[in-house]
């Protein structure tokens, strides 16, 4: 019960198999995209979610998480800043002090650009 040693011609079809659908999948969909945005804060909080855009456009924001290290997160939500900028707003709590941080994401020119505030 020996597996079959495969030549490199099968490696070979494989790989161009590979990068034809890469390309023709990204040909198709070269005006969408989705973007995984995430921040992580040591020992204070950390926050993520998915944002799906159409060229310089953000469509939608799915998958919102933050999590406190230390304290709780009292209150989490996103604003649409403009048609290619969001805002996850975090209100955190430690103790009495009550804390306000967020996680911005723009996309300019397919780039994304993305700011802990």
């Amino acid at each position: 019960d020996r597996l079959r040693s495969r030549g490199l011609g099968d490696v070979y079809k494989r790989q161009m198999f590979t990068c034809v659908s890469v390309l023709l999948g990204g040909m198709v969909n070269a005006d969408a995209a989705s973007f995984r945005v995430s921040h992580d804060v040591p020992l204070s909080w950390s926050a993520s979610y998915t944002i799906v855009t159409s060229g310089d456009h953000i469509k939608d924001v799915k998958n919102v998480k933050a999590t406190a290290r230390i304290g709780k997160i009292t209150k989490t939500y996103v604003s649409y800043d403009a048609a290619n900028r969001v805002t996850l707003h975090i209100s955190r709590k430690l103790g009495i002090v009550s804390y306000k941080a967020g996680l911005v994401a723009k996309i300019s020119k397919g780039k994304l650009i993305v700011t802990a505030i």
